[in-house]
This record gives C-alpha cells, structure tokens and sequence, in this order.
C-alpha cells in the first residue's frame, strides 16, 4: 500500500543502534514509493541515520533504554520527517551553528552533516520530548 500525505508513515523503535538500521530501512522504503529520486532519498537516509545515531549516543547515553519514532510525509514538493525521542534535549542552538571539526576527529561530524543534506531543520524540546524536524525540497 503507497504512502500518502494523508497518511504518513510511522515506526517506533527502540533507542539502540542495531535498530537504527531499521528507520534506514523504513525510510528507504518509503522514498522508493513514493519515487523520491535517488540523491534526495540518500541525503535524507544519511541525515536520518546521524540524528538517530546523536539520540541514541546522546540523548539515551548508549542505555538501551528509551524509544524514538519517525514519522515521514511526502508532500507535492518536499519530504518531511519528524525525529522524536524522550531522551536528554539537545543544547540549545546546536542546529543552527556550523562547527569546525578536526579531520582526524572521530565524532563531532554529525551537526554539520544533517545540514548539509537538508533544506530545513527545526528542533523543539518541550513536555519531555524531543522533536527535530527535516525537511528536504524534492526536484520536480
């Protein structure tokens, strides 16, 4: 059954990294029917994979515990997808400062990588969840 803006797509998993393959997947999926095309749907599916990975490491501490859920929309010119967790909030301002990173750096890359592969990202904390926001405009 397609996807629609109607009705957007949504996964739940649990917040560890084995699972973050699974939103890849998810999301692989869903731009494939929706015949988002091939650069995009990688931009977005790297972008994806960081955000997670940043809650996982970040927002859960490597725990184990907790629980993140992705809601994906197409619409007519663009694919939005909603990151959303209840683990420890993001710093303020992290989404809108680009930072230099060490090459030889082994983390620290993430921020400056979903910014180059979206159009839009917006971040809000508030009630105890986490919701960052990607919007990526498609080419028609």
């Amino acid at each position: 059954m397609p996807f629609s803006a109607d009705r957007p797509a949504v996964i739940a998993i649990a917040a560890n990294l084995a699972q973050v393959r699974r939103l890849a997947a998810f999301l692989k999926e869903f731009c494939a029917r929706e015949g988002v095309d091939d650069m995009a749907a990688f931009d977005v599916e790297l972008a994806l994979v960081e955000a997670a990975n940043n809650v996982v490491e970040h927002g859960y501490a490597n725990s184990g515990q907790g629980e993140m859920t992705l809601e994906v929309i197409a619409e007519a010119d663009v694919l939005r997808l909603v990151l959303s967790d209840g683990g420890a909030p993001v710093p303020e301002g992290y989404f809108t400062q680009c930072r230099v990173v060490d090459p030889e750096a082994t983390h620290g890359r993430g921020c400056n990588i979903i910014q180059a592969c979206v159009d839009e990202i917006d971040y809000v904390s508030a009630d105890g969840i986490n919701r960052l926001t990607l919007v990526k405009r498609l080419q028609s």
